[in-house]
C-alpha cells in the first residue's frame, strides 16, 4: 500500500516540475534561468530556449525541439 501511495505522488510531483511553454519572453529573467517561448522565428516542432544572464550581456536564445524540452526535466 505504501508503495501505491508513493509511486502516485512521485507521478504527480513528476508533472507538476514540468515548466510550461510560454507565449511571450519574460521581461525579468534571473541569471542561468531557463524557459521556453512558444515562437514564430522557430519552426514547426521546435520552441525558443531562452538562457537568462548576467547584466550588460545578452541572453542566449536557441530554437530546440519540443521532445528534448520536455526531456531535460
Amino acid at each position: 500500500m505504501r508503495t501505491v501511495i508513493v509511486g502516485i505522488f512521485l507521478l504527480s510531483a513528476g508533472q507538476a516540475l514540468a515548466q510550461p511553454v510560454l507565449a511571450r519572453e519574460p521581461l525579468t529573467l534571473n541569471p542561468f534561468a531557463v524557459v521556453y517561448v512558444q515562437s514564430s522565428t522557430c519552426g514547426y516542432g521546435k520552441v525558443l530556449k531562452v538562457v537568462g544572464s548576467l547584466r550588460g550581456v545578452q541572453r542566449k536564445r536557441t530554437c530546440v525541439s519540443i521532445i528534448s524540452a520536455r526531456a531535460e526535466y
